[in-house]
């Protein structure tokens, strides 16, 4: 059995306070059906998590149109989910304080089934952009997907998905994660930066790192055939100039080539030198904890039909919320649970607040007093 530290006075986190907030904000109030309150609505999609339904077929009374226009998309459930994963970010960086951070960059892919470039003009004629991308994430009847930047910050504790972006078709990612990534590397400035080959080749992307002055493995491939040359005699620290074919712009870097026990080759860029190849490799392979939050993730799924980019947005949203309030409650409360009972309890508590149930057919049901 492994004691858990005592947690400081100092670092007490409202995880039930947060999870409110974040659906009150998420839900207008004196508009369209006012039967419900927003905590019964909470309960409604709670418990379509808890069931793995999407709105559209796991709700009749509140209806899926009723959620809808419930809806607050113009709210600050966005901003309250940035806010609360920063909170987070601080009180678990001085809990886990002894620990090795990782900032780590990937995209995530949600599956679109449709008339992607209809869809596409509906979205331009509203003046909201094109959302639906060409790439189909391997999903069999996908005629494209919605993009998600996500951006986490992770220890062998936990894993934070701390910001999240909806990629609109042809968006230059470089503002937002360099803005993204300046204000993390405030609280976090030790940590250092993963990303894959989708980043490692483009050099851009270097650049922005080397302005903000942080630490970073990537993977890149190797392109000029004197590296590869390099490689083949043995080389595992080699140099290379990375040019832009656009702006023209280079970056100098250093790569390592190193073998996993598998044989499998990586090649990585970093900065960090005074490091072996196997040490930086070791680094690198955490990259793969924010591929274990978008799994993770899916175990918490929202899922809807819809192809507003926003209802979109907060379905993914609402997912790294209550995954990352599990972990903490994990680390606050005296028993564990897992991440679908963790839900299962939430929806438990609603039951005795609001004095209801669900029925079996999507029902909010009022408990006779």
């Amino acid at each position: 059995m492994v004691l858990k530290p005592p947690l400081p006075n100092n670092m007490k986190l409202n995880i039930d306070k947060i999870q409110k907030e974040y659906f009150k904000k998420s839900f207008s109030v004196g508009k369209h059906n006012i039967v419900y309150t927003w905590a019964q609505l909470m309960l409604m999609l709670l418990n379509c998590i808890k069931c793995l339904e999407s709105i559209e077929g796991g709700t009749k009374s509140p209806s899926a149109q009723t959620i809808r226009d419930r809806l607050n998309f113009k709210g600050a459930w966005f901003e309250h989910f940035h806010e609360s994963a920063y909170s987070i970010a601080k009180w678990t960086l001085k809990y886990f304080c002894r620990f090795r951070w990782y900032i780590s960059i990937d995209e995530t892919h949600i599956p679109f089934f449709g008339n992607r470039k209809k869809l596409n003009r509906k979205l331009v004629k509203k003046r909201v952009g094109k959302y639906v991308h060409g790439y189909r994430a391997k999903t069999p009847g996908a005629t494209g997907s919605f993009c998600f930047l996500v951006i986490s910050l992770c220890c062998c504790r936990i894993r934070i998905p701390i910001a999240v972006k909806m990629v609109k078709v042809g968006e230059r990612y470089k503002p937002w994660l360099m803005a993204e990534l300046k204000h993390l590397l405030k609280i976090a400035s030790k940590a250092i930066v993963l990303a894959d080959r989708g980043f490692g080749k483009a050099t851009w992307f270097y650049q922005m790192l080397d302005e903000l002055d942080c630490s970073y493995v990537t993977r890149m491939p190797l392109r000029k055939k004197e590296s590869k040359n390099k490689a083949k005699l043995g080389k595992t620290h080699i140099q290379q100039w990375m040019k832009d074919v656009k702006t023209k712009e280079k970056v100098l870097l250093d790569i390592f080539i190193v073998h996993d026990q598998k044989k499998r080759k990586y090649v990585l860029a970093s900065n960090v030198n005074h490091k072996a190849a196997r040490q930086l490799l070791y680094y690198y392979l955490n990259r793969w904890d924010l591929e274990n939050i978008f799994k993770d993730a899916d175990r918490v799924e929202l899922p809807t039909s819809s192809p507003n980019p926003i209802m979109r947005l907060f379905c993914v949203v609402t997912s790294f919320m209550i995954l990352t309030l599990w972990q903490v409650k994990k680390f606050t409360s005296t028993s564990a649970c897992s991440l679908r009972c963790f839900v299962k309890k939430c929806i438990m508590a609603l039951y005795e607040i609001l004095n209801c149930t669900i029925s079996p057919l999507g029902e909010v049901i009022r408990n006779q007093s």
